[in-house]
């Protein structure tokens, strides 16, 4: 899935969970094709694991502030 404001790839580390939530897609948007795939390109996938490091950084951070306060 493309995240709408980077265009990034989402990337799930476990099957399961990016079938639940394709499945979770598809039924909001039945019209639209929703996939679960393997076949990621490896730019791709590099773009995809930066932004989710980045994310856990932040939030990481973000949690730690709030701990602080």
């Amino acid at each position: 899935m493309r995240d709408m404001e980077d265009s990034v790839v989402h990337v799930f580390t476990r099957r399961e969970r990016a079938e639940q939530m394709a499945q979770l897609l598809q039924e909001e948007n039945p019209r639209m094709l929703i996939q679960v795939t393997e076949d990621i390109p490896a730019p791709a996938l590099a773009r995809a694991l930066k932004k989710k490091s980045e994310d856990e950084k932040e939030t990481t951070s973000k949690e730690s502030n709030s701990k602080n306060d």
